[in-house]
């Protein structure tokens, strides 16, 4: 197959630009005079490649290195010093925002008018208008002068036109960062269908997840040369690693953990794999409703070593400064992220995005994990894959057995209460797995005062065999107890024995009737558990009623002590509330201190909790047995409480048995004035089984 695209031995040269220049003699009459020779800048030298139909090749490099300039080349826009161009078929181009456009005609002249110029028909033109307006989204604009629009609203109709076009050649530069996110992502598909038509795709980003997923081949440009052209992973690779020269890029590794911090962009090695996607791990700020990047700002590594450095980025519209310390050791990275606010400003919304590819099949978050579904062609925008609660912090994702990639934790400790992660599928055109730690700052606390203000710090640990991965990632939410474990999940606690569950459904729980809604502690916002001396504190704000709870958890041997506050911010009606230890159905007994019995079986035709015992009396303990598993308690320790003891059934589908707590409005009602009150006090205890001694049998 021929070529459609040949460049050999191409050289491009400007002359020096006159004006201030030749004020201080250079390229003037002073030159001439003097008899010096202004000296020529050269943009490109001696480039030679060749595209044959059907290809999509990637141009990347830094600035200033020749990119626009071989894209004009291409385009026809501007002649070579010296070489030979050879370009067969239509070309359609985007190099240059609003180039080709005629500001006094209206949208719709200057989509014939741009058609016309590539060689479309009128009639080609009408067949295909309508297409073409509902692209570019600006049909009530159409009929109005170009010289009104927005860059956005350029972007879209050149885009548009360019696309609809049925172009042999689609040439784009990095004029598509202009538009809307969601434009953005129209574009991306749209080049991904032209890729699929067989048109030839040349196009410059510095995207480098688009280069990697829409490029077959990559050509790396510097001072005007190729300096290397390979697949897209090893030139993004190589790209990375040879800019460490500059200002904002700094490489450091600790055994066969290496990190590249460029220019607001960090991408992880992992024993010389890439872990992370092209993307990186970068940070987005949303400020009256327009995104600024991290690595859209001018960044300077201010502290370096073999192992870290500090990095400071100014952002291009925002008085900000992002402070980055960046460490690896022992096979974990630690990213700690600060703002330095130079003047008040309003920032609603913070994104730390880490991109993963899509090797990354299993994604864990809190307590719960999952798989990641496939990315389909027709995934336009990001797809959440699990966002367990706006306030969780940690996270991990697994790869498939048999990839070089290692299974990877990830821990925020955020110094703002405002974050909380989610994972994501990209779309399509990006490919890549996504853990978005994010934080929506309410109208009240958007205004930044000046200064600096701590936003989070993330340690990311390649260390932690992937067995092992959910112990690690609830250890923070988890106590010892002996041989009682257990554990805080969002609002209810996990009790376990030697492994074993002990707890069922529901768990260990609250819930308060008020207004007739039950509101039960899981569907509380909680914040992260903090220390309590050898315990846990944790504290959770209904998301109905004026209220929060604080949990405070202190180990015992073979018992977990319980104290639950009530925190009201106003006046509080309740009608009742309760504190419940929920078991599985192999718990056959039960005792309180005024009644035994035994627990029946469930009847299927039952949609609703049965009450078992008779005295609701207040108590001190309540007790549940079972052939196969230990004895468990629930004790209250404060008289002043008049907790009732109920044992119940949960319905057929629940198949649990509980052990309740249980304080009802009584005679004159339950109402809680503002402030701060006791809820339960008390503890879970386990009692082992007696084991059996085994000369005693044979006797």
């Amino acid at each position: 197959m021929n070529p459609i695209i040949t460049l050999e031995q191409v050289t491009k040269r400007f002359p020096p630009r006159r004006g201030a220049l030749g004020l201080r003699g250079r390229g003037s009459l002073g030159d001439l005079l003097r008899g010096t020779k202004a000296e020529d800048f050269t943009a490109l030298e001696n480039i030679s490649m060749e595209m044959h139909p059907g290809e999509s090749l990637g141009i990347i490099g830094r600035n200033g290195s020749g990119k626009s300039t071989l894209l004009s080349l291409i385009a026809g826009v501007t002649l070579p010093t010296s070489g030979r161009i050879q370009v067969f078929g239509r070309v359609a181009s985007l190099l240059e925002l609003g180039a080709g456009f005629n500001p006094v005609l209206t949208g719709r002249e200057n989509i014939y008018l741009n058609a016309g110029l590539l060689g479309m028909r009128h009639a080609q033109v009408d067949a295909v208008f309508d297409d073409i307006v509902r692209f570019s989204g600006i049909e009530e604009f159409i009929d109005q002068p170009v010289a009104t629009y927005s860059s956005g609203m350029y972007v879209r109709i050149g885009f548009s036109v360019a696309a609809f076009v049925n172009p042999d050649i689609f040439l784009a530069d990095e004029v598509l960062a202009v538009g809307d996110e969601d434009f953005q992502r129209k574009c991306r598909r749209k080049i991904g269908e032209l890729r699929e038509q067989g048109k030839t795709i040349l196009f410059v980003s510095h995207d480098l997840s688009i280069v990697n997923t829409l490029c077959e081949r990559v050509i790396l440009l510097d001072g005007g040369r190729i300096i290397q052209r390979d697949t897209p992973q090893k030139t993004i690779t190589y790209y990375l690693r040879q800019v460490g020269r500059d200002k904002g890029v700094h490489t450091f590794s600790d055994g066969d953990l290496e990190a590249i911090h460029c220019d607001g962009r960090i991408s992880l090695f992992h024993k010389q794999e890439e872990m992370t996607a092209p993307s990186g791990f970068t940070m987005n700020i949303e400020s009256l409703g327009r995104h600024h990047s991290s690595a859209d700002a001018e960044w300077t590594v201010v502290e370096r070593d073999s192992r870290g450095c500090r990095a400071e980025g100014r952002m291009m519209r925002l008085p900000v400064r992002l402070i980055w310390t960046l460490k690896v050791e022992k096979g974990v990275f630690h990213w700690q992220a600060a703002l330095d606010v130079e003047q008040r400003c309003p920032l609603s919304r913070i994104d730390v995005e880490c991109y993963l590819p899509a090797a990354y099949g299993t994604w864990l978050c809190g307590h719960m994990s999952g798989t990641f579904p496939d990315i389909q062609p027709g995934d336009i925008t990001w797809n959440v894959v699990a966002a367990p609660e706006t306030s969780a912090s940690s996270g991990a994702a697994l790869p498939a057995t048999d990839s070089p990639l290692p299974a990877v934790v990830f821990q925020f400790n955020k110094t703002n209460p405002h974050f909380g992660l989610f994972w994501a599928n990209t779309d399509y055109m990006s490919a890549c797995r996504v853990l978005d730690y994010t934080a929506r700052f309410p109208d009240s606390q958007e205004n930044f005062a000046p200064g600096v203000h701590p936003l989070l710090e993330l340690r990311l640990d390649t260390t932690v065999a992937a067995a092992e991965i959910l112990d690690h990632l609830l250890a923070r939410e988890s106590l010892d107890c002996g041989r009682l474990k257990a554990r805080f999940e969002q609002g209810r606690i996990r009790l376990l024995w030697d492994k074993e569950p002990l707890t069922a459904f529901l768990h260990v729980y609250s819930s308060m009737l008020i207004a007739h809604l039950w509101n039960d502690s899981q569907n509380f916002a909680w914040q992260e558990p903090e220390p309590l001396g050898t315990g846990l504190r944790i504290v959770g704000k209904s998301r109905r009623f004026p209220f929060a709870q604080e949990w405070e958890l202190i180990p015992r041997e073979n018992a977990l002590g319980i104290r639950v506050w009530l925190h009201a911010e106003e006046e509080l009606d309740v009608q009742e509330y309760h504190f419940s230890l929920v078991l599985p159905k192999s718990y056959t007994s039960w005792t309180t201190d005024r009644e035994k019995g035994v627990f029946p079986d469930f009847e299927p035709e039952a949609g609703h909790w049965v009450h078992l015992n008779r005295n609701y009396e207040s108590g001190v303990a309540m007790t549940a047995e079972s052939p196969s598993l230990p004895m468990l308690t629930l004790c209250t320790d404060d008289p002043e409480l008049p907790l009732r003891q109920t044992v119940l059934n949960t319905s057929f589908s629940e198949n649990s048995r509980v052990l309740q707590a249980l304080r009802p409005s009584g005679q004159s009602g339950l109402r809680f004035a503002p402030g701060r009150h006791l809820y339960f006090s008390g503890a879970i205890k386990v009692t082992p089984q007696k084991e059996t001694d085994p000369s005693a049998v044979q006797a």
